[in-house]
């Protein structure tokens, strides 16, 4: 059988490097209240009231919009409840809510209820209003942990920033507590940031120097305050060059190349709130890391959580920020919340230098839910804005061939291997994908040869070897060849179900039909529901003489919606059967190689 296409993962790249954090430098582990303030509620008592009941059941489903909703309208009928309270509370700055502020006074006056939520939240406000001391207030009760403690010096540096003390701001960024945490790097970029807005652009440009060191490449917000500091000190050359070789290391990114080319001459930041902003973003990546690599679940799903919660900070200070919203529509996804991950990116302006990215991910985003329609409008509109990239004219031709367009899948993919021979970037698996299309049309010679290139670039990649093993078994060609291909790749990858049914199908069609049989059956348990797996069990039990074990499994296969041509061949054999004396043995029909 067949592997199935190898689609390609088109996932946005991080944003941000996590080179400080990484090497030689653990990230933090949340612990205390940091992880326990994001934990769901429990129902502390009996309530009849329908709203509670809504806010209990959409807090359990994470829909945080909604229960927020619903537990501030119980609390109207029951304003004294405390524990009510801090439901509503945490439901809405879980969901961004503007009723969150005013709940975060109310709860921060309870007994032990100032909490890290109730300090961000209420510092937040004190910044939108430009009230930089009550900020600095505010986010200084925020309870202390490893994480925390990386947060803390940057949310101060930039309410001294918001109060033009910025040589104040710029001594705590380097101060040696500073210097010696493992986010010094990122202290050293803001600190540019922080002399950039005063003026200092000498000392902003040593900044981004040190920091950009110490990171080994740097994250896109260094990378564009670097550029821009080229740009203002006129190196408008280099700075071109350092935004074209940050952005090509990242295929998703380079669909926004000339929209970020023509911000270089705007800072990135351009204010004390937009400091505090990306000061939630860069702890929202930490805590994002911590969840791809959590050994439980619970862990990740908690560290998603807070991780989504602090880049709902940043969005609460700037909802326009793409960065942000690209960042939370991811998590928002992997904790199973398509409908929030698709409403999060399409409220990015289309004049935003992240537009491409977020459209692209958003395309993504649809087809998994179902809108392929809609997601084949979007990669469309992407291919045709960024005819020379292989990334959107690649996930096209992914989409035509889900949906079985296999002619417009081989023109789309013929546009994309174009363009990746002309940027000397072409990978094997994009080969195998237009190989996969060639052959549902029937034409395996183009098919053939596209998987052979692909094989000269991955000589021990299982699934190449598959692919080839076995479209030359259904075509009756070099049998032998085929065989050992399938063993070697069988041997690489001992648990593959397709490769095992493939090695089986070459032994029954070479007339080893017990070794043949004992793959197959090893296969069907293991993909009980493949059609072509069931079909080919079937013609080996037939040839073994068990007949009403053969015919059994072609009906299963009939009733697992086959492919057509897999349908013509099972619906042959069932008309064979009938007619069949004991003895009769089924002959096996060669797949034609072209149409």
């Amino acid at each position: 059988m067949p592997s199935r296409p190898v689609l390609p993962v088109l996932l946005l790249a991080s944003l941000l490097s996590s080179t400080a954090l990484a090497a030689g430098h653990a990230a933090p582990t949340t612990t205390g209240k940091t992880a326990t303030t994001t934990n769901l509620p429990e129902v502390p008592f009996p309530v009849d009231a329908p709203a509670f009941l809504t806010g209990l059941l959409a807090a359990r489903a994470d829909d945080y919009a909604t229960a927020a909703r619903a537990y501030t309208d119980a609390l109207k009928t029951d304003p004294n409840n405390t524990e009510l309270l801090r439901q509503a509370f945490s439901q809405a700055a879980l969901a961004g809510s503007p009723e969150a502020v005013e709940l975060a006074r109310r709860t921060a006056r309870l007994p032990g209820g100032r909490t890290i939520i109730t300090a961000f939240v209420l510092g937040n406000d004190a910044v939108l209003h430009e009230r930089w001391q009550d900020a600095a207030e505010a986010y200084r009760s925020v309870p202390a942990d490893a994480l925390t403690r990386i947060l803390a010096p940057l949310l101060q540096a930039w309410c001294l920033t918001g109060e033009k003390k910025y040589d104040d701001a710029l001594r705590l960024l380097t101060s040696p507590p500073s210097t010696s945490s493992p986010a010094s790097p990122f202290y050293l970029g803001h600190a540019g940031l922080i002399a950039s807005l005063a003026g200092k652009n000498q000392l902003a440009g040593q900044f981004y120097e040190r920091a950009n060191t110490l990171l080994q490449g740097g994250d896109l917000l260094l990378v564009r305050a670097r550029a821009n500091w080229l740009w203002q000190s006129g190196h408008q050359t280099e700075a071109r060059d350092l935004m074209r070789n940050a952005i090509r290391r990242d295929p998703v990114l380079s669909l926004a190349e000339p929209e970020m080319q023509a911000t270089l001459d705007t800072a990135p930041v351009a204010s004390a709130k937009d400091g505090v902003a990306h000061a939630y973003i860069l702890v929202a990546y930490i805590l994002r890391q911590q969840a791809l690599h959590a050994s439980d679940t619970n862990g990740m799903q908690q560290m998603n959580i807070a991780s989504a919660m602090m880049l709902r900070m940043a969005l609460t200070l700037d909802p326009s920020l793409a960065v942000a919203r690209l960042m939370l529509s991811e998590i928002e996804d992997s904790m199973d919340h398509p409908d929030v991950a698709i409403a999060t990116l399409r409220v990015v302006s289309p004049t935003d230098p992240l537009a491409r990215v977020a459209r692209f991910r958003l395309a993504l985003l649809e087809d998994r839910a179902g809108d392929r329609n809609d997601a084949r409008t979007i990669l469309e509109g992407l291919a045709h804005d960024a005819p020379d990239l292989v990334l959107p004219i690649r996930a096209l031709g992914t989409l035509l061939f889900e949906t079985k367009d296999y002619r417009g899948a081989i023109t789309a993919f013929d546009k994309a291997i174009a363009n990746a021979r002309t940027s000397h970037a072409l990978d094997w698996s994009l080969l195998f994908e237009r190989a996969a299309a060639y052959e549902r049309t029937g034409n395996w010679p183009k098919a053939e040869a596209d998987i052979q290139e692909a094989r000269k670039m991955v000589p021990d990649e299982p699934i190449v070897l598959n692919f080839l093993g076995y479209g030359w078994v259904q075509r009756g060609q070099h049998l032998k060849d085929a065989t050992q291909l399938l063993e070697h790749a069988l041997e690489l990858d001992p648990e593959d179900a397709a490769i095992r049914d493939s090695l089986g199908w070459a032994f029954i069609r070479s007339g080893d039909l017990k070794r043949g049989t004992d793959l197959l059956e090893h296969a069907a348990e293991e993909t009980p529901l493949d059609p072509e797996v069931n079909y080919h069990l079937g013609v080996a039990y037939w040839n073994l003489g068990r007949h009403t074990e053969a015919i059994d499994q072609w009906n299963v296969a009939l009733g697992l919606k086959p492919e057509p041509d897999d349908l013509a061949r099972i619906n042959t054999a069932l008309d064979f059967a009938k007619t069949a004396g004991s003895e009769a043995k089924l002959s096996i029909q060669d797949v034609p190689a072209t149409p």
